[in-house]
């Protein structure tokens, strides 16, 4: 097995190290050139603390003198801001950093004694967030604290020595904003555990911190959290504070300087480690949250107590000694944890609340109870998921009347005023999460609403009601409140008379109030469904033409679609809602009957003498000839077929809408000079003065002609010397002209009509004799055509 140690110049020197975690291979460390390369500055590790228990001898040989070591370290990373990711990610990402900038790879050294024996790559493992402990289950943050604790795990083995062992990790720089420490920017942090000689005889296990270190704390809180521990071996733990050590700086590789100062040291710089520099007087080791902030640790359980008063962020170092139980006790390891702390503004969350009708001048909740007996005073205490218990006590007339549940039922016979209180958690030792509503609970003499009112009758009046409301005792009778309509402002006065606005049921409510400020409330329904004062049709002074479809618009008020209606026409015909439509089929002069009926029985009636005048009406029509209109035949005669017209005038339109020609005569000659559709209308006019319109469309065919002669004779004297079909193509597409020999052989294409064939193929003279042609297009009215001969080449 081969070893390889990293001296502080980067040659190699042999130890026994072993990577435990993902495949327990024994390594080869040649990689002491990566760790001399240039490295970042960040300040982003906030805290961390070592663990290690012995698995044994090496191969459970004791004949080796060499022990088996699982380390663990545990990170602390402030996520808030723009600093590095963890350390170590280099050869093995276990996961996006959550920012753009680059990480260092990972690595620590061990000392034996002061001597530098190794160098250990690590890798980031799991990475999670650290919850949040504020000391207090009552209290939370009202600012943002964010931090994630990042997981190295390995084996090493190391010889049994005389001599102890430490392991180190050092990182630049720590968080500028912390308080308690001289020039934190500058100086950087040492991590590290030490294993003594006596913990590698007995093959000791470290002690374990039980929770993460808090990273929030609440200024002008008191707090306690548990800093204890378990040791596997159960030896006797004591907890002290001890002093942040530093380790790094930025200065590195400036003259003077030494890896020690750099951001990264490559290598660690042996121990012993200098403390950092508490900014005096204010902070030192024992009151590293400031002079007067009351912070103790129990050296027994460590559990750790205060109540800072500075806001801020901190740096804190607490440390645990293991001693053996030996009759001489013997010390074999000190684990030291570093953490950041920050203090700040936090709120309650317990908070006493009743469901009152004020808050007095003494800040006491007064809840109103209008009229004795049975009453629940309702709990509104937030917030329920802190809350363990409720403790009421209430001074009552027959004694205390105490309660355990949220709300408090009572039952108080007689009026008065009686005090109570109601404590959240009361045996709560955090008292944030103790919290205390003092009450008064008024019972005053009951008062009961009540009235009546006219039933409505058939006539539309104002229903006049009266206030029938009693109240006990000296109790007076202060406020008013009618509500008739849905909508409508309310009355406040104590007698009312109300005109309905329409017809219905209505939920009519009086409320009153009392000089004790109680309120009571009743609702009645009132049945609203008069006869209309006068039946009401909207006027139409006009005619109508046969036929007649004619609208009657009742506006007799008030009416409602629960009314029965019985309408009469004049012609025969009925109908039977409130404003009807009917056609008049023949001309005539009607009168219309309309009784109206009220759903309680209210009954009027009304006749409308003459009031629907229908007169006969012309019917419009016309034709014309020829049927189908083309370029060839544009002339077209119109003929009037209209039935009782006096008067006729047509108008003529295109296809855009515009008037192109008119004219009163009957019947009419007009020629067609375009292409296109043309819209026609007659106006007919009956001697009554009725009307009827009727329009139709005419279009302009345009048809094509083809005609192909059957000689020519391209001799140049200007005669008849291109093969050319004659005709009227306009309008047309797709247009093909080909001629063949007798052996199909094309000696001519053309897809112009105004392109023929000079008898010319390849630039020769073609041979006179007979040869074939075929045409074909699309028509102007898009259908195809398709044409075929022969024709002679005479020369």
């Amino acid at each position: 097995m081969e070893t390889v140690f990293c001296q502080a110049d980067c040659t190699p020197y042999k130890i026994l190290i072993v990577l435990a975690k993902p495949t327990k291979i024994l390594l080869t460390f040649v990689f002491c050139w990566l760790f001399c390369l240039p490295v970042l500055r960040a300040g982003h590790i906030v805290g961390g603390e070592f663990t290690y228990i012995c698995r044994g001898w090496q191969n459970d040989d004791p004949n080796t003198g060499v022990r088996v070591y699982d380390v663990r370290i545990n990170m602390y990373r402030d996520n808030i801001g723009q600093g590095a990711y963890f350390d170590g990610l280099f050869g093995g990402v276990q996961g996006p950093a959550p920012f753009d900038n680059t990480s260092l790879p990972g690595h620590i050294n061990i000392f034996r004694g002061q001597s530098n024996v190794a160098q250990q790559i690590i890798q980031l493992g799991d990475v999670s967030p650290v919850p949040i402990n504020l000391g207090n289950p009552c209290l939370v943050l009202t600012e943002p604290a964010d931090q994630q604790i990042g997981i190295y795990e390995f084996s090493i083995e190391l010889p049994v020595s005389t001599e102890p062992y430490t392991l180190a990790y050092q990182r630049c720089c720590r968080n500028t904003a912390i308080l308690n420490l001289v020039d934190p920017g500058n100086i950087g942090s040492t991590y590290f555990i030490t294993i003594t000689p006596e913990a590698q005889q007995r093959c000791n296990a470290s002690p374990v911190f039980n929770i993460d270190p808090p990273i929030a704390i609440c200024v002008n809180q008191p707090f306690q959290i548990d800093f204890g521990a378990t040791d596997r071996e159960s030896d006797s733990l004591a907890y002290k504070f001890c002093d942040p050590v530093v380790g790094g700086g930025n200065n590195a590789p400036m003259a003077g300087t030494t890896s020690f100062d750099d951001v990264a040291p490559d290598p660690e710089s042996p121990p012993p480690y200098a403390p950092a520099r508490f900014v005096n007087p204010r902070f030192n080791s024992q009151d590293q949250l400031g002079i007067g902030s009351l912070l103790s640790l129990d050296e027994s359980t460590g559990l750790l107590r205060g109540n800072p008063n500075f806001r801020g962020t901190y740096a804190l170092a607490v440390c645990i000694e293991e001693w053996s139980r030996d009759a001489v006790p013997v010390l074999l390891s000190e684990t030291k944890r570093e953490f950041q702390l920050v203090v700040n503004l936090c709120g309650t969350r317990v908070n006493a609340d009743l469901l009152e009708t004020e808050i007095d001048e003494f800040g006491r909740f007064y809840i109103r109870q209008c009229g004795p007996g049975e009453n629940t005073i309702v709990n509104e205490s937030t917030d329920e998921m802190f809350i363990d218990t409720y403790d009421w006590s209430l001074d009552g007339p027959d004694g205390e009347i105490t309660g355990n549940d949220r709300d408090l039922p009572t039952n108080i016979t007689q009026v008065g005023v009686y005090e109570g209180t109601m404590i959240l958690n009361r045996n709560t030792i955090a008292e944030n999460c103790r919290d205390t509503a003092t009450f008064l609970l008024g019972v005053f003499p009951p008062l009961e609403a009540d009235f009546e009112y006219v039933e409505p009758g058939c006539d539309d009046e104002p229903v006049p009601f009266t206030n029938l409301s009693t109240v006990a005792g000296s109790n007076v009778i202060t406020e008013y409140s009618w509500e008739f309509e849905p909508g409508a402002d309310p009355t406040l006065i104590e007698n009312p008379n109300h005109r309905f606005s329409r017809p219905g049921e209505f939920p009519v409510t009086l409320s009153i109030t009392d000089n004790n400020e109680c309120a009571a409330a009743v609702t009645k329904p009132v049945v609203y469904f008069p006869s209309p004062r006068t039946i009401i049709i909207e006027p139409d002074d006009g005619f109508g033409c046969v036929p007649f479809n004619k609208t009657f618009v009742n506006l007799s008020r008030p009416i409602s679609d629960e009314y029965i209606f019985d309408w009469r026409f004049g012609d025969g015909g009925t109908g039977d809602v409130a404003s009807p439509t009917h056609v008049y089929e023949e001309a005539g002069v009607y009168s219309v009957y309309l009784g109206i009926t009220s759903p309680t029985g209210c009954f009027v009636e009304r006749d409308f003498i003459d009031l629907v005048d229908v007169r006969d009406a012309p019917t419009a029509e016309f034709s014309w000839t020829p049927d189908r209109i083309t370029n060839f035949n544009p002339d077209i005669s119109f003929t009037d077929e209209s039935i009782d017209a006096a008067r006729v005038r047509y108008t003529l339109e295109n296809s855009q809408g515009e008037r192109i020609f008119t004219t009163p005569a009957r019947d009419f000659e007009y020629t067609l000079r375009d292409t296109g559709t043309i819209t026609v209308t007659q106006l007919v006019t009956h001697p009554s003065g009725c009307v009827d319109t009727i329009l139709k469309n005419l279009e302009l065919i345009f048809e094509n002609t083809f005609f192909v002669p059957n000689a020519f004779t391209p001799n140049a004297d200007g005669r008849n010397d291109i093969f050319l079909p004659k005709g009227i193509l306009f309008g047309s597409s797709n247009y093909e002209f080909r001629v063949w020999t007798r052996w199909g052989e094309l000696v001519f294409t053309s897809n112009d009509p105004a392109l023929g064939w000079d008898g010319r193929y390849k630039g020769s003279d073609s041979p006179g004799g007979g040869y074939l042609w075929d045409a074909s297009f699309i028509n102007a009215e898009g259908g195809q055509e398709r044409f075929k001969g022969g024709v002679v080449l005479l020369r």
